[in-house]
């Protein structure tokens, strides 16, 4: 002899789950430097390009930190010397009669490739995946929004390349933008660009 139960619920959350994972459907998140003055220069270090000067015969690329920040039109007392290789520098007497170098004067600036969003991207995109596929059950289950799960992408996948710029050493800087800048990380300057990456959904 046996018995027999059925049971039978109203409660169905398969419309529910559907709608929720729609929301994200189609969506994405970018990673990214998106204004001013830092996406011109993420894109002169994420590509490389040669700069040249537009006005003046040189470019003044400073070498002293104590030029650093600042225009040769800043000093007063500053004269051109020129090194046995040829090369130009604008100087000035320090005590001692001392000679102090503080801007070489080039003709061109060759900067190198040092993708750090690309490579960034690349180095810690699966990192991101495997979170973004834990979360994605808070989604579908109602527990959060969408707008909620893709900035949590955005705001790991920004951080990781943060990291990763700050970490950067190849290709180094010259000795001189080393003693410049107080650091062989090309990338590390005043830290603004770096700070600058961030995100957007669309």
């Amino acid at each position: 002899m046996g018995v027999r139960i059925k049971y039978k619920t109203k409660l169905d959350i398969t419309k529910d789950m559907l709608k929720n994972i729609s929301k994200v459907n189609g969506k994405k998140v970018e990673v990214g430097c998106f204004n001013g003055e830092h996406a011109w220069l993420a894109g002169i270090h994420e590509f490389g390009c040669t700069i040249t000067p537009k006005k003046s015969r040189y470019l003044t690329v400073p070498v002293s930190p104590k030029a650093a920040g600042k225009k040769a039109a800043d000093f007063s007392d500053l004269f051109i010397v020129q090194a046995d290789s040829g090369e130009k520098f604008l100087a000035r007497v320090r005590k001692g009669r001392d000679i102090e170098l503080l801007f070489w004067l080039a003709k061109s600036v060759k900067i190198p490739e040092r993708s750090f969003l690309r490579a960034g991207h690349d180095e810690y995109i699966n990192e991101v995946i495997k979170k973004a596929e834990k979360l994605l059950s808070l989604v579908i289950g109602g527990n959060m929004s969408d707008q909620q799960y893709l900035d949590t992408l955005g705001q790991m996948l920004s951080g990781k390349i943060k990291k990763y710029a700050r970490d950067l050493s190849d290709p180094p800087n010259t000795s001189a933008a080393s003693e410049t800048k107080g650091s062989s990380n090309p990338l590390k300057d005043t830290g603004s660009m770096i700070n600058g990456i961030s995100w957007r959904t669309k």
